[in-house]
């Protein structure tokens, strides 16, 4: 759990920093254009963009560390793009065989870590399948989004070879089926919402 908490804390950081300049770009944004402004929609537009970044910050956004050496005083920022125990996966269901079927003598706590890797990487990205066809119109289409799913992770894990993080084919299987668990989530919303309209 110290795992996930460590990681959320992470997430907070960015989206603590990332929302106050969310917020005035998008009114600058929106009195520019002259748009009309649904207070709904730009709530969910703003928590969905703040989502977006928090999820930046433990994908794409290379690890970095900063602050005054103790020995000299002199401040120093570093920012990480190696790593030796990064690695690349190309073999679908490689990663997860070894998560669901294998054991790890060097990690303590393995099958949670597993558990936690798996559920992780699909929970991760449902948002995206629930909150891009609720915005926007033209992505509500089993097709749109998994094109969508794929195209993001995809990104994500190509950008990872070059900062120093690992790069596996299952992350963009799971990151996929967590879209499209989104996006099935926004289907029955929207079936139930619908319905009790009629």
């Amino acid at each position: 759990m110290s795992l996930i908490r460590m990681y959320i804390e992470n997430m907070i950081i960015y989206m603590i920093v990332a929302l106050p300049f969310y917020i005035v770009f998008r009114i600058i944004f929106i009195k520019r254009k002259q748009k009309q402004v649904k207070v709904l929609n730009e709530i969910i537009l703003a928590i969905f963009t703040i989502y977006i970044i928090a999820l930046a910050s433990q994908t794409i956004i290379p690890q970095w560390d900063f602050g005054r050496m103790s020995e000299t005083g002199k401040f120093y920022f570093d920012v990480n793009i190696t790593n030796d125990l990064a690695k690349v996966n190309l073999i679908p269901f490689k990663t997860l065989y070894q998560y669901l079927f294998q054991t790890n003598a060097h990690v303590d706590s393995w099958s949670v870590i597993s558990l936690l890797n798996i559920t992780g990487n699909i929970i991760l990205f449902s948002p995206i399948g629930f909150v891009v066809p609720l915005l926007w119109a033209h992505w509500r289409s089993l097709k749109k989004m998994l094109l969508l799913g794929l195209a993001v992770t995809c990104f994500i894990e190509v950008t990872q070879l070059f900062i120093g993080r690992s790069t596996d084919i299952d992350d963009v299987i799971l990151n996929t089926i967590g879209v499209l668990l989104g996006y099935g989530i926004f289907r029955l919303f929207k079936i139930n919402r619908t319905a009790r309209e009629n």
